[in-house]
């Protein structure tokens, strides 16, 4: 059956009966006519009469009509469910009617409005997206196939390829896939719709990733965000510029911060040391909290160290210096830095790779950025000794 704007002939007038408005024919008593034309149209009869209506389809109409309305099936449904506007089809000879006008303009009093019912989304209903959804700004350089796996009922399998900046999408899993998404057809819906929690999901075994996980911890970003078809045509369009707001300034750090920040250019990590209780600081700060006196003396410690603690995180939180938000899953850890004792540990950021492998007491050491300028990026991360 022909279908236009989602709906068919067939779905309007099966519904013409339950959407009678009695109300609004006191006093009608009248045969109203149909010849739809087209693929999917055909010819149908509506009778209303005594408080009551009655539809029927027919293979040749009546001699005898109040009014009749001569249309094909795509301006018909256009025009029910408020796709096609019914004056500009009228005016454009793509509606005519015959018989009593009035009659055909009293219709929308009688019959409350057609809504199409809501289709249930499939898996291949999100999957066929992925074109359009796919955000190449966050692709560049990769040249890898992303396998879908669905099983069970709505299930199917396909792989997509990114390349040269560009995804295509093929029915049926290539071979050496670079990471695969094994789910039923259901749960992906549900991840996809945001019904259901990717870790909650990945946990349990309902969701399995197989191949390279960096990559598909980038998928999220990669493709943008399944928006159903009703919601993406509900939602107003609002035009938004992007951007960091940065007010070109200079301030200085303070002596202590300035030293430390100097030593990270010469990858060195500078603590200062209490002159009382001998406690290193990390970041190094003007004045030894617990003693409450100034703490002058530096010491290099580190690079490597053991951690003590790690964090992995799944929110989304905005980058305070950037504002930002940033990638997830991200782990961040405390380093207990050699030359450091106790609670004397050093806050920084985990390796993505290493992010479910690392354990504390592991062994690990900083990553320096190839350009430093003394600033808190020249400490890329920390990565696991292996």
């Amino acid at each position: 059956m022909a279908e236009y704007f989602g709906t068919t002939v067939d779905d309007i007038f099966s519904t013409q009966t339950e959407r009678f408005r009695p109300e609004g024919a006191e006093g009608v008593d009248a045969v109203i006519a149909y010849d739809i034309s087209g693929a999917g149209g055909g010819r149908w009869m509506v009778a209303i009469g005594g408080g009551k209506s009655e539809t029927k389809k027919l293979d040749s109409l009546p001699a005898e009509f109040t009014a009749k309305m001569i249309t094909d099936a795509e301006t018909f449904v256009g025009m029910t469910v408020g796709r096609i506007d019914g004056m500009e089809a009228f005016q454009a000879g793509r509606v005519r009617a015959e018989g009593d006008m009035a009659m055909l303009l009293r219709l929308p009093q009688m019959f409350t409005k057609y809504v199409p019912p809501k289709k249930p989304i499939t898996a291949r209903d999100i999957i066929e997206t992925a074109v359009d959804r796919f955000q190449p700004q966050y692709a560049q350089e990769l040249d890898v196939t992303v396998g879908y796996d669905f099983t069970g009922k709505g299930g199917g399998q396909w792989t997509a390829v990114i390349k040269d900046g560009k995804c295509t999408l093929e029915e049926g899993l290539r071979d050496n896939l670079t990471v695969s998404n094994i789910v039923s057809a259901e749960d992906y819906v549900d991840l996809m719709l945001g019904k259901l929690d990717p870790m909650v999901a990945f946990g349990s075994g309902r969701l399995k990733l197989v191949g390279d996980m960096e990559l598909a911890m980038k998928l999220p970003k990669i493709f943008a965000k399944f928006v159903p078809s009703e919601e993406a045509e509900a939602v107003e369009e609002l035009i938004v510029l992007k951007k960091i707001i940065s007010v070109d300034m200079e301030y200085s750090t303070g002596p202590v911060m300035g030293q430390f920040f100097e030593g990270l250019m010469e990858k060195k990590i500078l603590a200062n040391v209490c002159p009382k209780c001998g406690r290193k600081q990390l970041p190094p700060r003007e004045v030894c909290a617990p003693c409450r006196c100034r703490a002058d003396e530096f010491v290099e410690v580190g690079p490597g160290g053991e951690i003590t603690m790690i964090d992995d995180t799944y929110y989304a939180s905005p980058d305070p210096l950037t504002g930002e938000t940033r990638e997830t899953p991200y782990g961040s850890l405390h380093v207990l830095l050699d030359g450091c004792k106790d609670n004397e540990t050093f806050w920084h950021m985990l390796k993505k790779n290493d992010l479910f492998d690392a354990q504390p007491g592991d062994r690990v050491r900083p990553v320096w950025a190839d350009e430093r300028t003394g600033s808190v990026n020249d400490i890329l991360y920390f990565e696991k000794v292996r």
